[in-house]
């Protein structure tokens, strides 16, 4: 016999579990409240947004980003250093080059004992081709075809040329053999002299464009007079004093040519006037060999009769 079921009690909601609590989440923690503001300072100042283009700017991504090292130039320098120095190289090639073809040919008139003042100098005088020399470079300088190629580099070799006439016209055809190497080497320390100076020393201390143009009054002045003289009373030796006047001028004018060639008066010759440069100093070279040829002479002659 099955046992009967306790009869089941009706339900009235809701059972609770037995032995389990309500679990309530715990609220969040109470923050401290603020402090109270300190009324000696004020308020904080406002923060001020940085401007895109200061964030763009090129020189802090470089301190940050670039792997160039500091010593490197920009390339907006190197480009000019670059420009400038292919300036001097054209300048200094024509002027090397120019300065070697007149020597040469003056090296070999000397031995050859070719004096242009015996086989030319009755028929045409030998300031002629320094008259010429300077319009061939008054020419190159101020007119405007004379600057494209092959017109300048063609009145480069007639300037040399024509000096080279000059000076073969004086006391160079009458220097001893041993005194052409002293006389060209001579000429050749005294020039490198001068580009350093027109290098390397400040153009405070070098001459200017004034300066120049009073030089030239002076230096007129003082030529015409020793030429005056001599016409009047027949001394012809007091010309060698034209020499000593013509070698101050000539180191004044190759100061500032220098400086000029070396981009450090921008005024006066443009950068693409490199051929002219190259001729001025290569005349200027070439003259001051007829300029030590005459001093040497002279003061051999003062040696042999004191």
């Amino acid at each position: 016999m099955s046992k009967p079921k306790p009869p089941t009690r009706p339900s009235t909601g809701q059972r609770r579990p037995v032995g389990q609590r309500p679990t309530v989440p715990p609220g969040p923690p109470q923050r401290p409240p603020p402090p109270p503001p300190n009324p000696a300072s004020g308020p904080p100042p406002p923060l001020t947004a940085k401007p895109s283009s200061a964030r763009a700017h090129p020189t802090e991504s470089l301190e940050v980003l670039s792997t160039m090292p500091a010593t490197v130039a920009p390339p907006n320098n190197q480009r000019l250093l670059s420009v400038k120095m292919r300036h001097l190289i054209r300048v200094y090639v024509i002027h090397v080059v120019l300065s070697v073809l007149a020597v040469a040919q003056l090296v070999s008139l000397r031995i050859y004992n070719l004096d242009f003042a015996v086989l030319i100098g009755p028929t045409v005088p030998s300031f002629v081709w320094l008259l010429l020399a300077l319009g061939c470079l008054i020419f190159l300088a101020f007119v405007f075809m004379a600057h494209q190629c092959p017109c300048n580099y063609l009145l480069a070799i007639v300037i040399v040329e024509l000096i080279v006439l000059f000076v073969n016209s004086h006391q160079w055809p009458r220097v001893s053999i041993p005194w052409m190497g002293g006389v060209l080497a001579i000429v050749l320390i005294l020039n490198l002299l001068l580009y350093v100076m027109g290098i390397y020393l400040p153009l405070i201390v070098l001459p200017g464009i004034i300066f120049i143009m009073v030089v030239t009054l002076v230096c007129v002045v003082i030529v015409v007079s020793i030429y005056v003289i001599v016409y009047l009373n027949g001394n012809r030796y007091m010309l060698r004093y034209v020499a000593m006047v013509s070698l101050f001028y000539v180191a004044i004018i190759v100061l500032f040519t220098i400086t000029v060639v070396h981009q450090r008066r921008f005024d006066y010759v443009a950068q693409a006037d490199y051929v002219l440069q190259a001729s001025v100093l290569a005349m200027l070279f070439v003259y001051l060999i007829h300029v030590i040829s005459t001093i040497v002479r002279f003061g051999q002659f003062l040696v042999d009769h004191v």
